[in-house]
């Protein structure tokens, strides 16, 4: 009599249709989590960031300059009569503050502050995070900017005042990147405490 042996499949064949299911398994999860992140990233609003949002990143100090060297010793009523005087007339007066007892004003602070008085001129009509738009331009979009205010009836500034004025937004905005850079070089030289 002849034995009948019951058909066995082959271990090769077992294996095969296990690495297809795994397959079959990862790929329905793949696909879950790429339809998620599909819907993750058109609930999104459609602006992340603002240009103001960028540009408070590196705002202008005009305010923490002014409040720093000027407002201990002058009133506000004292220091908007600077909005009114000439580029050259500003920085007359802040280096003569420099001889008056407790000024106290580093020499390093003269151009920052007139810098700052300069562009507390455009505050009469902007904010501040308007004015901090202007670290986002070159320089000659600061210049058009400048002119097309100055244009303005009631602006307060004059033509030939557009390059000071412009000269100005420089320098703080280069006085905010040299601080920065400072703050990065300064984070880095500190060793680290818990090594």
């Amino acid at each position: 009599m002849a034995t009948e042996q019951a058909p066995r499949f082959p271990a090769f064949r077992v294996i095969v249709l296990l690495v297809m299911l795994v397959n079959l398994i990862l790929t329905i999860a793949l696909v879950t989590q790429v339809r998620e992140l599909q819907q993750r990233v058109a609930s999104l609003p459609p602006d992340l960031a603002r240009k103001s949002d960028v540009a408070m990143l590196r705002p202008l100090r005009i305010r923490e300059i002014i409040t720093q060297n000027c407002v201990e010793c002058h009133s506000t009523r004292r220091l908007g009569v600077t909005v009114s005087m000439e580029p050259s007339e500003i920085q007359r007066t802040v280096q003569r503050m420099q001889s008056h007892p407790g000024a106290n004003i580093p020499p390093g602070e003269f151009e920052r502050i007139t810098a700052s008085l300069l562009v507390a001129r455009c505050a009469r009509c902007h904010g501040e995070e308007t004015l901090n738009l202007m670290t986002l331009k070159t320089e000659p979009e600061r210049i058009a900017t400048i002119r097309r205010m100055a244009a303005l009836p009631g602006s307060g500034v004059r033509a030939d005042q557009v390059l000071a004025i412009a000269q100005a937004f420089d320098k703080l905005i280069g006085d905010g990147n040299r601080n920065e850079n400072k703050t990065a070089t300064t984070s880095s030289a500190t060793p680290n405490a818990n090594p």
